[in-house]
């Protein structure tokens, strides 16, 4: 699972560290002065750091500086956020990869995540699914059953291991009364580990009517747990259990 680093000593990241976390399925680890921050990056490794530039005492820029000079953690990943006038310049001088302007919008920082990690942060909550999904990538079957469902994507669990950007194809029956077939093509997106093994995806092409019986779907799954498939087990809730 990556991890991200969020260093600050105002609460600059309070508000989204959370949502980072539910929308990335990153780790998400936090510190609040630059010794913290650099015991952490040695402790944990993190996969990518946002450094608040106008920390008290040791700078972001200060932390940006001392890490990149470790070859141990010089290519890591490290975006600096500030509010001052020729910013940018200063975190190019420290060696960050990128320099973002405070106050932020959310919708930056994910840009960004996607960016130095390759991920594709998901829009929308996923509603609980279990209904078997199948997939093909360059002609070859799979089957797997779906986790989670959203109109923007979903989450297969599978033991069958596809590299992230590859493109499925990938077709499920929809429960309900008036059950019908979604086919659309997606993009794998994120890769989940033991024991939740599988593929995160994202739809990235879907036909009119395939994303009509789609949100009649989630309509049925928002409104109502009891309209998961009747077969196998259920907890008690009322869902399919795996």
């Amino acid at each position: 699972m990556p991890s991200i680093l969020l260093v600050d000593d105002s609460g600059l990241f309070s508000g989204i560290a959370e949502k980072i976390e539910r929308r990335t399925r990153c780790r998400v680890l936090t510190a609040g002065t630059g010794g913290e921050a650099l015991g952490a990056v040695r402790r944990e490794r993190p996969d990518l750091v946002f450094l608040d530039a106008e920390l008290v005492g040791m700078t972001g820029f200060d932390i940006c500086r001392v890490l990149k000079a470790d070859s141990h953690f010089s290519h890591m990943p490290i975006v600096v956020l500030s509010e001052k006038p020729g910013a940018a310049e200063d975190a190019r001088r420290a060696g960050a990869d990128e320099c973002l302007s405070k106050p932020f919008d959310e919708a930056v920082i994910f840009d960004s995540i996607r960016k130095h990690l390759h991920l594709f942060p998901r829009d929308d909550e996923r509603a609980a699914a279990g209904w078997s999904v199948t997939f093909w990538r360059d002609g070859v079957q799979h089957r797997g059953r779906l986790r989670d469902l959203s109109r923007g994507g979903f989450f297969i669990r599978t033991p069958v291991r596809q590299p992230v950007g590859a493109r499925l194809e990938i077709s499920f029956d929809t429960p309900g009364d008036k059950p019908s077939t979604v086919v659309a093509e997606a993009l794998v997106v994120r890769l989940g580990q033991e024991p939740d093994e599988g593929l995160g995806c994202r739809f990235f092409r879907i036909t009119v009517g395939a994303r009509a019986s789609l949100e009649e779907c989630l309509r049925a799954l928002e409104d109502d747990d009891d309209t998961l498939p009747a077969s196998g087990p259920r907890d008690n809730r009322g869902r399919a259990q795996e």
